[in-house]
């Protein structure tokens, strides 16, 4: 059996299992509705998740378009997190990864597909949503508009104390067939610095607090009124991970093999967290990085520290669609050819990011 057949089973056991834990949750013995949506928008890939039938019910469209809002820093240190129960069920939540998922992943080889089209070139787009304990960070409602007016997919890569500040907006983002909800740790911990139970917990805690989330979104009856079956589309727990900082340690990456969650590094850098970065200046790159790589990986920023990057998205998602570019999720990159992976994280090249160490520590903001 080829790594590629292996890789779909693995995402198909995991959706499957996520189906029947449902349809148990229910307390049901109907067979869940098929993962395919008859009304997913164009471009959402095979493996595209999520009910529109939640978000348009539990939703208007004022809601889902706004409003922008902006970084609250400093604030008083917050270190609550999920439920003990919470964390010990997300840490037992999913099987450990196959070994050619381990690694730091950086792109995706799509020479040898069997799931798209020949010659067809995809891209996943993801956005980062960190916070940390002494801050909080915002929401970035035009970034998320532009991909919803034009039905682009993305991932978005979100901190569990960034959920627990935006609970609305964590819960449209899981809902959305467009896009799917990785984790981006807690608080943003620097995990080549953290160790042990403290590393673990960034990763643990932004699992269980997604199911909460998603458990609190579950008993709405706006989500019952959308139809029995529709909460089996919503994934019971996110399956990638970024790291904070782009840094790692081989015991982070250890670790979140054991978790079952693919690390997910990056092939292109907006830089959109400068200040001085400019739209014209992040569209350029990423042009550029994606027309020079199979399979690219494009990070930016969604909660208040993408600077212009709403603004660049139409300088350069129209340009990549007319030169035959698919926008897809993270799972859906993973799916469609073999990932490309390293034995440590940086952001272009081995150690670019050791300074990040020093001027950020745990990086955590306690």
């Amino acid at each position: 059996m080829s790594d590629m057949s292996i890789l779909r089973g693995y995402h198909r056991l995991q959706q499957i299992a996520g189906l029947l834990a449902l349809t148990l949750l229910l307390g049901g013995c109907s067979q869940p509705a098929a993962l395919a949506d008859p009304f997913l928008p164009t471009g959402a890939g095979s493996q595209a998740v999520g009910s529109a039938a939640i978000l348009q019910q539990c939703w208007s469209e004022t809601e889902l378009s706004g409003p922008t809002q902006g970084i609250q820093k400093p604030l008083p240190v917050d270190l609550d997190g999920p439920s003990p129960d919470a964390i010990q069920r997300a840490a037992m939540a999913l099987p450990p990864l196959p070994s050619y998922l381990r690694g730091s992943i950086r792109s995706v080889d799509l020479a040898q597909s069997n799931s798209r089209p020949a010659g067809q070139k995809w891209v996943a787009l993801t956005f980062d949503l960190c916070e940390q304990a002494n801050e909080r960070t915002g929401y970035q409602a035009d970034t998320i508009n532009y991909l919803r007016q034009h039905r682009i997919p993305a991932t978005f890569y979100a901190g569990g104390k960034w959920m627990k500040t935006h609970p609305q907006q964590a819960m449209q983002l899981m809902a959305d067939p467009l896009f799917e909800v990785g984790n981006h740790a807690w608080s943003h911990g620097n995990m080549r610095v953290l160790t042990g139970a403290a590393m673990r917990r960034q990763i643990t805690w932004t699992q269980a607090q997604y199911a909460q989330l998603r458990d609190e979104l579950a008993a709405r009856s706006c989500t019952r009124a959308a139809g029995s079956n529709e909460m089996a589309r919503i994934p019971r727990y996110p399956t990638t991970f970024r790291f904070p900082y782009g840094t790692c340690s081989q015991e982070s990456l250890d670790a979140l093999a054991d978790y079952g969650l693919a690390a997910i590094q990056w092939t292109v850098v907006t830089g959109d967290p400068a200040r001085g970065q400019s739209a014209a200046g992040i569209a350029r790159q990423v042009l550029n990085g994606v027309k020079s790589s199979s399979g690219s990986i494009v990070i930016a920023h969604a909660n208040g520290r993408g600077w212009n990057t709403a603004a660049a998205l139409p300088q350069f998602i129209p340009q990549l669609q007319a030169d035959g570019y698919r926008f897809v999720t993270v799972s859906d990159l993973l799916l469609a050819g073999q990932p490309v992976s390293a034995q440590s994280c940086y952001e272009l090249r081995p150690g670019d990011n050791a300074r990040y160490d020093r001027l950020f520590g745990e990086g955590t903001g306690e």
